[in-house]
């Protein structure tokens, strides 16, 4: 009865570690309209993304976001941009998102300006597209 028992705890923390390492796969990316993610946190500050072109996103599989963060302990108007442009893939995007935000929301003008530079990039082609994480593509 022990060894059953702890075969079934194994068992158990086993499916926790993995719910933990792909921690979107119970937000649906397209259920939340608004395309505000939360991302990981560090020891000083909070991560967030904005995706700017969800429904072309699903049909290209690119996501165009940009990255914002605030210190802990800050005002909510003072953050910075981490990334005013990151193009993603979505399977790089779900291996990063943690879970949905409601607001979160900043203007669209750094990003707007970014998001022309890499597009020029290339020769009209576009920029780097990243295939890892967010974190893993900030600049």
């Amino acid at each position: 009865m022990k060894t059953h028992r702890n075969a079934m705890v194994h068992l158990a923390m086993r499916w926790f570690a993995l719910l933990l390492a792909f921690p979107a796969w119970g937000a649906g990316l397209h259920d939340h309209p608004s395309g505000i993610w939360s991302l990981e946190a560090t020891a000083q500050e909070k991560r967030w993304l904005i995706i700017h072109n969800l429904s072309q996103g699903r049909e290209s599989g690119v996501y165009h976001l940009e990255v914002i963060a605030r210190r802990k302990g800050d005002p909510v108007w003072k953050i910075q941009h981490l990334a005013k442009h990151m193009a993603i893939r979505e399977a790089a995007l779900l291996r990063s998102i943690r879970q949905p935000l409601n607001k979160g929301a900043v203007y669209p003008e750094s990003f707007l300006s970014a998001y022309q530079q890499w597009q020029q990039q290339n020769h009209g082609a576009g920029g780097a597209i990243c295939e890892t994480t967010v974190v893993q593509c900030l600049p």
